[in-house]
């Protein structure tokens, strides 16, 4: 059987190598870069406090203990919560992660992965404006370099399920690529990409036709797919013209490199 050698661009690890290591901790963006994934892509959601936390579940419990809901809580509040025991005694003294470390722990090296922002937000006006200007005013700084034609060094894309969070980041950050998050094309979604001028579709992989992604790629976006974890699936994908496959299991892509 012949074994597909995937480059670094072609593999990005979900929530971090969360196959193994407690998801969106350190442990776990390590583990990806140290395997020589291309891209991480992780959870961002606007706490109480305007602070970017990096966490995907709406409430505490599955991760981590406690049964709030996370954008009803502050940094203070959530700084010092285990993160990594459920996955393990070894990961015990994980902690929570905001935007701005994951940025700056980028930026230690110059080969770390570039990053994928998925935005988490509530579908009401309040949470979208609160995200927006969260998420604009961390990620500012990339458009404002641009515009001047300097070199910013993090290297990072921005996508959502949510279409008001894309449509109102789109103006504010006009030098990084977005990307609409859906588990299958909707009947809309190409035409929404182009009207927003977005770069790229982020689908479940599971779900990608040849004809879906034949309408992906025609239309001039950049095809990603999530989750996958199985290799012969992510063959099939990559023929299809898949640029990019997120998985819990970056090393089983990339055990050559």
């Amino acid at each position: 059987m012949t074994v597909r050698t995937y480059s670094r661009e072609q593999v990005c690890a979900h929530r971090g190598a969360s196959g193994v290591y407690p998801e969106n901790t350190r442990a776990a963006f390590d583990a990806a870069a140290n395997v020589g994934a291309g891209w991480i892509e992780t959870d961002i959601q606007c706490l109480a406090d305007g602070e970017l936390l990096i966490f995907h579940d709406a409430h505490l419990g599955r991760t981590a203990a406690g049964t709030d809901k996370v954008t009803a809580l502050s940094w203070p509040e959530l700084a010092e919560l285990d993160i990594g025991s459920w996955k393990g005694a070894a990961f015990n003294s994980e902690r929570p992660m905001r935007c701005e470390d994951l940025i700056a722990w980028q930026r230690e090296a110059p080969d770390r992965p570039g990053i994928i922002w998925e935005v988490k937000c509530e579908d009401d006006p309040a949470a979208v404006d609160a995200a927006v200007k969260a998420v604009s005013e961390q990620l500012g700084e990339i458009a404002v370099t641009e515009q001047l034609g300097e070199i910013n060094d993090h290297h990072c894309i921005v996508s959502s399920f949510s279409r008001a969070v894309l449509s109102l980041l789109r103006p504010q950050l006009p030098a990084i690529p977005m990307a609409l998050i859906v588990e299958t094309l909707p009947e809309d979604g190409v035409s929404f990409c182009r009207e927003q001028r977005l770069e790229g579709m982020h689908l479940d992989g599971h779900q990608v036709t040849e004809d879906l992604a034949d309408a992906v790629r025609d239309a001039g976006l950049a095809l990603r797919c999530y989750t996958i974890n199985d290799m012969v699936e992510a063959e099939r994908l990559i023929a299809l013209g898949v640029s990019m496959i997120m998985t819990d299991f970056p090393e089983r892509f990339l055990a050559q490199h």
